[in-house]
């Protein structure tokens, strides 16, 4: 071989880019993982045009494209393994990847998920406040100063689940407003979000299983005549209950009048659900029917002064998950409210500590968190029960 063939060949090997190194400081291999769980990677060295992909249990939890490589994910309370996928990838293929498996918990261990995460909204004369930083916050859980031990910005992925009111007060215009709306909702979700959507009466109408964003957006809503009373707080329990079980940030949405006249539960059920989950709630109320937020409706489960107890009972319950009610007059606002309430999720802070206090004695923690600029204000849960 020539030499000037020997010099091109060792300039093509040496120009080779070195395969990318991909070292995983968290989880560890052989400690369990369960709740509220950092993920850390770290990969040397980075390779132009890449992006480092992250599966949880075969699913994408998150993807990166620049360091730092570090992030949080809700495992769950499932006493299991999980397998953890690390990829690095550039535009035409896989680089290098890296999988790892946590064991379950033994019988005899024990394990702390006492994690807690906040959803935080900040605003300032009716407008989001963008840009904080953690040390902007101060945390208190019952009275006591916490320490913020993750802080994040609103792309936390989404477990969604969107209650639609189909009962023969929504027929016509109401609800095919309420389902656009509902269609603006899922297609505005980003690729690691998930949701569901029900369709409800006094009985579950047409429903959806939680859905990868992908699927979820394209999904088609047919013919549906609206018909029956509606249910509301059983199926929010429902939802709620539902969404205990799932992973990310989760939030129920609810589009309905606010006439509940076959709930067999009673708000403070739904409350006490509500209070043991990390779910917030919205709730579009449309006011068409309703008048000077009176409720002349007697059903066979209440009067009409209980079922004015219930509403407000309901107004309380959302204000207390963190979300909010928004009325509305004309089911025409409805998709611009859908598309609101999901610029609004996407803009909030997630904020996470670990309680000072927990006795696992079932009481019931308050939480208050405040920033220290002035003028601003914030809107997040009102505690949570410590669950034994």
């Amino acid at each position: 071989m020539s030499a000037f063939f020997l010099l091109l060949f060792a300039r093509l090997v040496t120009t080779q880019p070195p395969e990318p190194k991909l070292t995983i400081f968290s989880p560890s291999a052989d400690q369990p993982a369960a709740g509220v769980t950092e993920i850390w990677i770290d990969v040397d060295p980075a390779p132009p045009d890449y992006r480092v992909l992250f599966r949880v249990d075969g699913r994408e939890v998150a993807r990166f494209t620049e360091p730092p490589y570090q992030f949080t994910v809700d495992l769950g309370l499932d006493n299991r393994k999980h397998h953890f996928e690390f990829i690095v990838r550039d535009a035409e293929s896989e680089l290098t990847r890296v999988e790892r498996t946590t064991p379950a918990i033994r019988v005899d261990e024990e394990i702390d998920l006492e994690l807690r995460q906040l959803y935080v909204t900040v605003e300032e004369r009716g407008q989001r406040v963008p840009g904080l930083g953690a040390d902007s916050f101060d945390v208190l859980d019952d009275g006591e100063p916490q320490e913020i031990v993750t802080f994040e910005g609103g792309e936390a992925p989404l477990e969604a689940t969107l209650l639609v009111d189909a009962s023969l007060s929504m027929r016509g215009e109401p609800l095919e407003f309420a389902l656009a709306g509902a269609r603006n909702f899922l297609e505005g979700l980003h690729d690691l979000d998930e949701a569901s959507l029900v369709l409800f009466s006094d009985r579950t109408l047409a429903r959806t299983e939680h859905l990868p964003a992908d699927q979820a957006r394209h999904f088609v809503i047919g013919a549906l005549q609206a018909e029956g009373g509606s249910a509301i707080q059983d199926h929010l329990y429902t939802a709620l209950s539902t969404l205990d079980s799932r992973q990310g940030r989760r939030v129920v949405v609810l589009l309905s009048d606010g006439i509940d006249v076959h709930s067999t539960l009673r708000a403070e059920d739904v409350r006490w659900r509500m209070e043991r989950g990390q779910s917030m709630v919205y709730w579009i109320e449309l006011t068409e029917s309703l008048e000077d937020d009176t409720v002349g409706t007697v059903s066979p489960w209440r009067g009409v002064s209980e079922h004015r107890q219930e509403r407000t009972a309901l107004i309380e319950l959302v204000e207390a998950s963190g979300g909010r009610r928004i009325r509305i007059d004309d089911a025409q606002q409805a998709p611009a409210v859908f598309a609101e309430i999901l610029r609004e999720l996407r803009e909030q802070y997630v904020i996470g500590y670990y309680p000072t206090q927990n006795d696992d004695d079932g009481s019931w923690h308050a939480v208050k968190v405040s920033v220290r600029q002035r003028g601003l204000t914030v809107r997040t849960r009102a505690g949570y029960v410590d669950v034994p």
